[in-house]
C-alpha cells in the first residue's frame, strides 16, 4: 500500500507521526510538573498573605534577610 503514496505524502505522514510523539511526550511532562507549579503558587500566596500581617520591625527583618545582611 505504501507504494501508492508519493514521497511527499509519506514525508507528511512521517512528520505528523513524529509531531504526535513529541506532543505526547510534552503533555506527559506537563502532567508531571503541573502539581509542582500549583504547590509553588500556593506557597507564594501563603507568603504574601503572611507578609501583609508583618509588623514594621518584622518587615525590616525580612528585607535584611533577603538582602543577605
Amino acid at each position: 500500500m505504501d507504494e501508492c503514496r508519493s514521497d511527499r505524502v509519506r514525508k507528511v505522514l512521517h512528520l505528523e507521526g513524529r509531531a504526535a510523539e513529541y506532543r505526547s511526550t510534552y503533555e506527559s511532562g506537563l502532567a508531571e510538573i503541573t502539581p509542582a507549579k500549583h504547590r509553588a503558587e500556593q506557597y507564594g500566596q501563603e507568603a504574601r498573605a503572611l507578609k501583609v500581617k508583618l509588623t514594621p520591625q518584622e518587615l525590616s527583618q525580612l528585607r535584611r534577610a533577603r538582602s543577605g545582611v
